[in-house]
Parts: C-alpha cells; sequence; structure tokens
C-alpha cells in the first residue's frame, strides 16, 4: 500500500494535526504538563510542513491542560475497571494510549477515518490490546466488534464540536443503547466559545467551523436519556494560569462571575447504565 501523508488527509482530517502541533510544542516546555514526548516524535515522522499552523502560548497551554484532564479521567475510570473497554472516538494522530499506558488486560479501540487510521499505522507502533478501526463515528456498524459486557468508556477530544448537535445525540445514543455501563468524558463549548473559536486564525486557516453548542451540559441528559452528569470541569486552565498572559489571567477570573463566559469551554464526564 501507498504511504499516506497528511496532504492526502480531507481539510477535516487534517485538523488533527493542530493539536498534535500544540502537544508536540508544548512537551517542549520545562513546566510541560503534558510532557507528550510521543507527540513530539510523531511530528518528526509526519510528512507536513507544521510552520502552516501557527499557535500561541494560550492556545498550547490550553491544548495541553485539556488533554491532561481527559488522561486523568481515562487513568481513574481504568483504576476502577481495568478490564473495560477504551474506545477513542476520533483518535487522529493522538498518543493517549501511550501517555495513559493501560495494563494489558485492557481493550483500547482507536477509532477514526480509514486514511486517518493508515496514517496512525505509520507513525506509531502496535500495541497489545489496542485495535485500530477505521470508520466514521457517525455509523456504528463498528461497535458490533466491542464487546458489550465490559465497562466502557469513551473518550474524545477536539472532535464533537465539528458535528452538529443531532450527530453528537445520535453517537451518545448509540453508545448508551449498546454498552450495559459506562461513562462518556469529552470537551464541548456553549454558544459563546463556538462563535470565538471560529474567529481564531487557526480555525480560519483550516477552513473548518465548528457547529456543535452545548449551553448546558444538562440538556444532554435530556436528549440522551440514560446519561447522568458525573463532573464538570471549566477550570482546568486554572492549574495553569501562570503559565498564560494577563489578558487570559483576567479573562478567566472574570468568567467565574459570568455563567456564558464560564461554559465557554468545557470538559464533562458522563456515567450511563
Amino acid at each position: 500500500m501507498k504511504p499516506l501523508s497528511a496532504s492526502d488527509l480531507t481539510t477535516l482530517q487534517q485538523t488533527l494535526l493542530i493539536t498534535l502541533r500544540g502537544k508536540a510544542l508544548e512537551s517542549q516546555f520545562a513546566d510541560s504538563v503534558l510532557e507528550d514526548r510521543f507527540a513530539a516524535d510523531a511530528i518528526e515522522k509526519v510528512d507536513f510542513d507544521f510552520q502552516q499552523i501557527p499557535l500561541t502560548h494560550e492556545a498550547i497551554v490550553a491544548m495541553a491542560v485539556r488533554a491532561k484532564v481527559l488522561d486523568v479521567w481515562t487513568s481513574q475510570f481504568l483504576n476502577q475497571h481495568p478490564q473495560a473497554n477504551v474506545i477513542h472516538l476520533g483518535c487522529g494522530l493522538d498518543s493517549r494510549l501511550f501517555r495513559v499506558d493501560p495494563k494489558p488486560e485492557t481493550a483500547w479501540w482507536e477509532i477514526d477515518f480509514p486514511e486517518v487510521i493508515q496514517l496512525r499505522r505509520q507513525i506509531y507502533p502496535p500495541r497489545s490490546g489496542c485495535t485500530l478501526i477505521g470508520a466514521s463515528m457517525l455509523e456504528d456498524a463498528w461497535l458490533q466488534q466491542i464487546p458489550q459486557d465490559r465497562p466502557t468508556l469513551i473518550v474524545a477530544e477536539g472532535v464533537l464540536a465539528y458535528l452538529d448537535a443531532e450527530q453528537v445525540q445520535q453517537i451518545f445514543r448509540s453508545m448508551v443503547a449498546y454498552f450495559e455501563s459506562g461513562e462518556l468524558a469529552f470537551d464541548a463549548y456553549n454558544s459563546w466559545g463556538v462563535w470565538w473559536l471560529n474567529q481564531l486564525p487557526i480555525m480560519r486557516n483550516s477552513k473548518e467551523q465548528l457547529h456543535w453548542r452545548l449551553d448546558h451540559p444538562r440538556l444532554l441528559e435530556q436528549s440522551v436519556p440514560g446519561l447522568r452528569l458525573q463532573e464538570e470541569n471549566t477550570d482546568g486552565i486554572a492549574q495553569q494560569a501562570a503559565r498564560v498572559g494577563w489578558w487570559m489571567r483576567t479573562a478567566f477570573l472574570t468568567s467565574r462571575w459570568i455563567p456564558p463566559l464560564r461554559r465557554m469551554g468545557q470538559l464533562l464526564r458522563f456515567d450511563f447504565g
């Protein structure tokens, strides 16, 4: 099979390069929170001019903190359920599998478009217990490959906002209906957050837009019966506030008192079953 390069991906698929570069750059910081050496190594193997992806210091820090929170939630779930499924939706070239380093009895599933999975196979070595599935997350035929009776964590980072509300809800309904029990962990943005992110040069350059808005996490409990909100983290950036500029710190402190601003970016954890 002919080797795949990043230029062979669609503009939507190429958005995975934004987070990959952000994590690789953050790993070079002396006070790195993610320490993602795997992303730094992957950058060297991808045939792409990453200088086309300009990232501010604040964006780099925000992506690393977001990933770190999701990593921690994944590890917490696996500490309770070592024989679980972990389904990494829209995995891209993210190295969560290697950062979390699950035990051999964990069944880990990487899900993304076939072209992305082909590129991923070229970048990362195979790992026992991890299965790569090339399929759209909007289809559900691939679910039949995964055991239903294991506790299951579905984790998605930087991907759901590219879909519309009905698509996200359908994905969640399929998961809740198929698996006996589990959790969902993901990032979301309210209407203000989606509008603001879509104005950034990095999004304009990508030629893609974010669509899904979640103005309050409890709304998902209404649209996806069976989901129960367990944790809402809008404070992730507080853990690294000293690493960003004064205007970001000021905006963060101000947002604590204004709910629409506080939920511009959310990390959410639901359970079901």
